[in-house]
């Protein structure tokens, strides 16, 4: 076994399923992508926590969604765009559009600011893998607890199979083509799959390509979050069919068809429903 997917894989085996936290906890003045959201989530009951990683031109690394600079900074300008300075000068905008005295956060100063075990899923960061991936190395107390994700693409899995690190990976993966590709490589850590069903057929997650990797112990995240009122992530399964009418409608039926990890906006009331299973 790979070593740095051991305390992983005690995770997974310990709870009915997992529960990852979209862009750790946030409401109020306390704002997303920070160490603070990472800190409330693992209080409210988080697994895992996803954080997001943008770059500025000057090649630092900071915690923050590309494409959420108007929302959250009052700037139409994309944060990969902009220099360190300018981008520390910026201040955050709470959800009432109130400024507040928080400033987006590096990568390096939130990991200071959070706990060494806490499993991060880390999002967004594949436009800088070939700087960002070396840049990991540096924070070895970590490596078991770093979590890669991306889309399933040639230059980006090349860039995993050679770097002498294996960091934890598990692909965005929309079909069997995807998966293909994904199977020639063998220097890949992949501990699981966020797997994308855009319709209700639900084909490829109850196909047979993935009977192997679901008798072994892989992780198979299923994405709850409401992007909006089009996006489908998991089907019609989604967090809001979930709180508003039946978690059996939505959260069950995924772990029926193989689910062990589910991604939500809402850890509390996941949590509620998985120690509820649990006594069953």
């Amino acid at each position: 076994m790979n070593q740095l997917k051991s305390k992983f894989l005690e995770l997974l085996k310990s709870k009915d399923f997992l529960i990852l936290l979209h862009r750790g906890a946030h409401g109020g003045n306390i704002v997303e992508n920070t160490a603070n959201a990472v800190n409330i989530a693992l209080r409210e009951g988080a697994d895992i926590v996803e954080i997001d990683i943008s770059m500025s031109t000057d090649g630092d690394f900071f915690v923050f969604h590309d494409g959420g600079e108007r929302r959250l900074l009052d700037d139409s300008r994309n944060i990969n765009t902009l220099s360190t300075t300018e981008i520390e000068e910026k201040y955050y905008y709470n959800e009432l559009g109130h400024v507040l005295h928080k400033k987006v956060e590096r990568f390096s100063k939130l990991l200071e600011n959070i706990p060494q075990d806490v499993f991060l899923n880390i999002d967004r960061s594949w436009g800088h893998w070939e700087t960002f991936i070396p840049y990991l190395d540096q924070f070895v107390d970590r490596h078991p607890y770093f979590m890669l994700k991306s889309p399933v693409k040639k230059e980006l899995l090349d860039i995993l199979d050679k770097h002498p690190i294996k960091y934890m990976y598990f692909p965005i993966i929309y079909n069997t083509d995807e998966l293909d590709l994904l199977e020639t490589y063998e220097n890949i850590n992949l501990v699981g799959f966020e797997v994308i069903e855009k319709d209700e057929s639900f084909e490829f997650i109850i196909s047979q390509r993935f009977d192997k990797y679901k008798q072994s112990d892989y992780m198979f995240l299923a994405n709850a979050i409401n992007l909006d009122d089009d996006t489908l992530l998991f089907g019609l399964l989604t967090d809001e069919v979930a709180i508003t009418r039946d978690p059996d409608e939505a959260w069950g039926e995924m772990l029926k068809m193989g689910i062990n990890t589910i991604q939500t906006d809402w850890v509390d009331l996941l949590l509620r429903y998985r120690d509820t299973r649990d006594k069953k």
